[in-house]
C-alpha cells in the first residue's frame, strides 16, 4: 500500500460527490486537482478536465481496486486503451485523454507521487476518432483506421529494414504481425508465458483477471527464439538474468510501448513503405506505420483474406465486444454470395 501523503492546497473540505462516491484518498486527490485546475485553467479546460479525472479514479476503482496514488504504468495502459475503444467522439477521447496527462503531471508537481507514469506513454497508441479518420483520408482508405497488407509487413524485418539489434526487432515485428497483440501487451510477455511445443503465448488481462491464448507459428519462429534466448539476449542487455521479460534493452530489464512502436517505424521508413500522413494540432508527425498498424493489419488479413471466424478473432484479440471486430471485415459483396450459395451448389 503506497503511504497517504498531504497534498499541498488540498487542506479544504472534499468536494461532497468526491466523498459520497469514492474513497477518503481519491477524495482527497481528486478535491485538490479540482481547487488546481479551476484556479489556474480556463472554464472549459478545467471542467472537461476535472471530469476525465473522475473517470480514471471511478474506472481504476472498479477494475482493480486501487485510488489513483497507487496506479502504475501498465494500470494506466489498460485504462488509456479502455478509453481508446470506448469513446468514439474525437473530442471526448481527447479529453479523457489530456485529462490523464494533466492529472498525473499536477500530482507529481505536487509530490503525490514520486514519478510521472504518464511521461513513457506513446499517445499515439491511444488515438481514435478525428485522428485515425485522418490517417484513412490520406491514404485514401474508406475506414478509421489504417492496415498494411502482408507483402509490406514482411518487408519490415528484411535485413536492409531492421533497426538494430536486429534478432529482437526481428522477433517484436513477426509476433505482432502472427498474434495480433497490442504494444502495451507484448512488452509484457515474460518467457514463462511462451509454450515453444505449441507456438502458444498467455497474455494476462487485468480488466478480466484472466488470460487469453495467441499463437504464433512455431516453424518460423522456433529458429528466431531458440538463438536469441540461447545466447543473444544475455549478449544484449545486463538485465537478461534476472529479466522474467522476453523482450528487454541493454539499459532495462523489459521494453517500453513507445520503444515498440519506435522500432515498427523505423523498420518501415527503412523499408521505404512509410510517410508521414499528417501533423497533429500538437506538430506532432503522424506516421502511416506503427506498432498498432500491425494489429490493424493483422485482424484485417484474418477477417478478408483467410476469413478467420469472427469469434475466433474476437477472441485472439481480446475484444469485449464483437461490434469492435467487424469494423475489420470488409463489404465484400462477392464474397457473401460465395458464403451463402456455394454451400448449395
Amino acid at each position: 500500500m503506497v503511504e497517504a501523503r498531504r497534498i499541498p492546497g488540498a487542506a479544504v473540505k472534499p468536494h461532497e460527490p468526491y466523498v459520497e462516491e469514492f474513497g477518503e484518498r481519491n477524495a482527497e486527490i481528486l478535491s485538490g486537482f479540482r481547487a488546481s485546475m479551476k484556479r489556474t485553467q480556463a472554464e472549459g479546460s478545467a471542467q472537461t478536465w476535472i471530469s476525465g479525472a473522475v473517470t480514471c479514479a471511478r474506472w481504476l476503482e472498479e477494475h482493480y481496486g486501487i485510488n489513483l496514488e497507487e496506479a502504475n504504468r501498465s494500470d494506466l495502459d489498460d485504462y488509456l486503451e479502455y478509453i481508446s475503444g470506448e469513446f468514439e467522439s474525437t473530442e471526448t477521447l481527447g479529453g479523457k485523454l489530456d485529462s490523464v496527462r494533466h492529472l498525473y503531471d499536477w500530482m507529481y508537481r505536487k509530490g503525490v507521487v514520486d514519478d510521472d507514469p504518464t511521461t513513457a506513454f506513446d499517445w499515439e497508441n491511444y488515438v481514435n476518432g478525428k485522428s485515425r479518420t485522418l490517417q484513412a483520408e490520406a491514404l485514401n482508405q474508406n475506414k478509421d483506421y489504417v492496415a498494411i497488407p502482408r507483402e509490406e509487413v514482411e518487408e519490415l524485418w528484411q535485413d536492409d529494414a531492421l533497426p538494430s539489434p536486429a534478432l529482437r526487432n526481428e522477433i517484436l515485428i513477426r509476433l505482432l504481425w502472427y498474434t495480433g497483440m497490442r504494444s502495451s501487451e507484448i512488452v509484457r510477455v515474460k518467457i514463462g508465458d511462451i509454450d515453444r511445443d505449441e507456438g502458444r503465448i498467455r497474455i494476462y488481462a487485468k480488466k478480466t483477471d484472466d488470460y487469453r491464448d495467441v499463437w504464433y507459428p512455431v516453424n518460423r519462429m522456433e529458429p528466431l527464439l531458440n538463438e536469441w534466448l540461447g545466447y543473444r539476449r544475455s549478449a544484449l542487455s545486463p538485465y537478461a538474468d534476472e529479466s522474467p521479460y522476453l523482450l528487454l534493452t541493454h539499459q532495462a530489464e523489459q521494453m517500453r510501448a513507445s520503444h515498440v512502436s519506435r522500432i515498427v517505424k523505423d523498420a518501415a521508413r527503412n523499408a521505404g513503405i512509410n510517410e508521414v500522413l499528417y501533423v497533429d494540432a500538437a506538430g506532432k508527425k503522424r506516421w502511416k506505420v506503427t506498432g498498432h498498424t500491425l494489429r490493424h493489419s493483422f485482424a484485417t488479413h484474418h477477417a478478408n483474406v483467410l476469413e478467420t471466424p469472427i469469434h475466433i478473432l474476437q477472441d485472439v484479440m481480446g475484444h469485449d465486444k464483437i461490434e469492435t471486430t467487424r469494423k475489420y471485415i470488409s463489404e465484400d459483396k462477392e464474397a457473401q454470395r460465395r458464403a451463402m450459395q456455394e454451400p448449395w451448389e
